[in-house]
């Protein structure tokens, strides 16, 4: 367990409480952990719950606080070159919903990302090999409901 205290007048400390780094496999596949906070400048405390299965084609995981979030993941391995993802968060307090979709597809010479979410934002990602340490990447993203609209592109050098 960790216990942390930024540095801030005392009235907004931070105490954060983390179980994450006694994450417990219950089972090979199966781990439980948890967390427990503090925040001094809301004087609001609160307890969570994660959980994970894992195999060789699949990885999901749950984190529930009292907090009112509830995450969900889901990754599935399609074979070595194709990964298929969902996301879903729910703020029970406060009704907030968003699901999410994408993929990652591995190709000989470049790897190609992409997301779709439940509030119109479509993302693509395409990184590509053109030497050994040498990548060019292309960014896109698109959020309909905000009308933003964003493309970028880029080089990076070393591994």
């Amino acid at each position: 367990m960790t216990c942390t205290t930024p540095t801030r007048p005392p009235n907004n400390y931070l105490y954060n409480v983390n179980a994450n780094a006694l994450l417990q496999s219950v089972t090979p596949n199966l781990s439980l952990g948890g967390e427990v906070f503090w925040t001094g400048q809301h004087r609001k405390s609160g307890i969570g719950y994660a959980a994970r299965y894992n195999t060789d084609k699949m990885v999901a995981t749950g984190q529930v606080a009292s907090t009112g979030m509830v995450a969900l993941s889901y990754v599935q391995k399609i074979s070595e070159k194709v990964s298929l993802a969902s996301d879903f968060m729910y703020n029970y307090m406060s009704k907030d919903v968003t699901a999410s979709f994408g993929y990652d597809y591995i190709l000989r010479q470049c790897r190609l990302r992409g997301k779709m979410d439940s509030n119109g934002c479509v993302a693509a990602f395409l990184e590509e090999r053109l030497n050994m340490g040498l990548n060019f990447i292309i960014s896109a993203e698109v959020d309909h409901l905000k009308k933003d609209y964003k493309f970028g592109f880029g080089l990076t050098v070393g591994e």
